[in-house]
């Protein structure tokens, strides 16, 4: 297997470039989007058995019977379900704790002054469907916003595995749509006769979703425009290369677009790894997409301190980290742009993916310079409260501002309420 050795930052910058402007497409996006603006149910019917591989006949096939969420939980088995209800339950306790936004007000003088919070009424949860099923995706968009207070949740896939439906039935969701690409991302931002629109739109997918998701920013609220799957691990001498090794494939069997890197201060650990994925790509079922997806977008940057590797971590901003350090801690407040930190050789972000309570539904493409993985906050709003109990000197000088402004009636507006008119 081929090994990308990244030298410096602007090899670096190049490679992370490149493997954004693969991620783009607008243009198919937009005539499907508007397709289904148009046409409504009828262009979810065509454009579903055209790139889904169904076989609708009318809309009513296209959401799923409630008897069939019921009889998923006899077909995933018992070892599914307690799974399942372990990561639901640990997701749950996580958000719970998460410190809330609460309602809070203040008098100053003659104002009130404050902030209530209110939930989302809706919510729609993407779930792909492309290599695998992604039962996980739905405990880990759905429990935060059921922990908000959101009251509807609605999941599209293109894929209604047993799993799937299994884990919808576990944790109460009865509205899924058998629908996955750009064109189930139109229907819930818009709705039809058989979809009812949601007020924000959350989950991973393919670049067509996500295109589609950025498309329809604005009518509806999103959470990210989520990219292909990626990890950093950071790495010095004390590390288990056999560790480093499988936890890179496991990030880059997700997509041939997914991103693995490693960034080391060790020579030995550098070249130890390199032969650990020669060997290990070849006993995964997966072996085809980790080795495409290693090979063009993964590589070992080789550091002069762990120092340095934070500053390239913080350049990065990947979805994923994880701490392979003798002293993870010592590092921890330097570091700055990431998803989520998993600390230690005992913690893979497998863990992450799909038990140990943060949602997976993570920043990626370098988003995580200025956001966060998905959370409580994601499904709230805040209004805010303004009461004046008399004329303050607030209304003169407001008055100044807005005639500096050029806004008369605003002025007047003012004015008014110093005289007896």
């Amino acid at each position: 297997m081929k090994h990308r050795i990244i030298r410096n930052k602007e090899e670096l910058k190049g490679l992370l470039i490149s493997r954004k402007v693969s991620t783009e497409a607008y243009v198919e996006v937009e005539r499907i989007i508007s397709y289904v603006k148009e046409k409504g149910d009828e262009a979810l019917i065509e454009l579903s058995n055209q790139f889904d591989g169904t076989r609708f006949s009318s809309p009513q096939e296209i959401r799923v019977k409630e008897e069939e969420l019921e009889g998923s939980l006899k077909e995933v088995g018992e070892d599914f379900v307690d799974g399942i209800t372990k990561a639901i339950e640990n997701v749950r306790d996580f958000y719970t704790k998460m410190p809330k936004v609460q309602n809070w007000f203040y008098l100053k003088g003659d104002r009130l002054l404050g902030q209530i919070v209110v939930p989302l009424e809706s919510v729609g949860i993407y779930v792909p469907g492309g290599r695998a099923p992604y039962p996980s995706t739905v405990v880990m968009a759905a429990v935060p916003a059921y922990v908000a207070g959101v009251k509807r949740v609605v999941v599209t896939t293109p894929k209604t595995t047993p799993e799937v439906l299994a884990t919808c039935r576990i944790l109460g969701i009865k509205e899924v749509y058998r629908l996955g690409g750009a064109h189930s991302i139109a229907a819930l931002a818009y709705g039809t006769d058989t979809i009812p629109k949601v007020d924000k739109i959350v989950g991973p997918g393919n670049k067509y979703v996500q295109a589609a998701k950025k498309y329809v920013f604005g009518d509806v609220g999103i959470d990210t425009i989520a990219g292909p799957s990626e990890i950093v691990i950071l790495a010095d001498r004390y590390s288990n290369p056999n560790l480093i090794a499988i936890d890179l494939l496991s990030q880059a069997e997700h997509d041939p677009l997914a991103m693995a890197l490693l960034i080391t201060d060790s020579e030995e650990t550098k070249e130890i790894v390199k032969e650990k994925l020669d060997i290990f790509v070849e006993e995964l079922a997966t072996k085809d997409v980790a080795k495409a997806s290693w090979e063009t977008w993964g590589g070992i940057i080789l550091v002069d301190s762990i120092e340095e590797g934070i500053d390239i971590i913080n350049l990065v901003a990947p979805e994923h980290l994880e701490l392979h350090l003798k002293e993870p801690m010592r590092y921890l407040n330097s570091i700055k742009n990431v998803g989520t930190i998993f600390i230690g050789e005992l913690t893979p972000e497998a863990l992450g993916d799909y038990i140990a309570g943060p949602s997976h539904i993570l920043p990626t493409g370098g988003s995580a310079r200025f956001s966060s993985g998905l959370n409580i906050t994601d499904f709230i709003k805040t209004i805010n409260i303004t009461q004046y109990y008399g004329n303050t000197e607030d209304t003169t000088l407001a008055g100044i501002i807005a005639e500096k402004e050029g806004f008369s009636a605003h002025k007047r507006s003012l004015e008014w309420r110093q005289s007896d008119k």
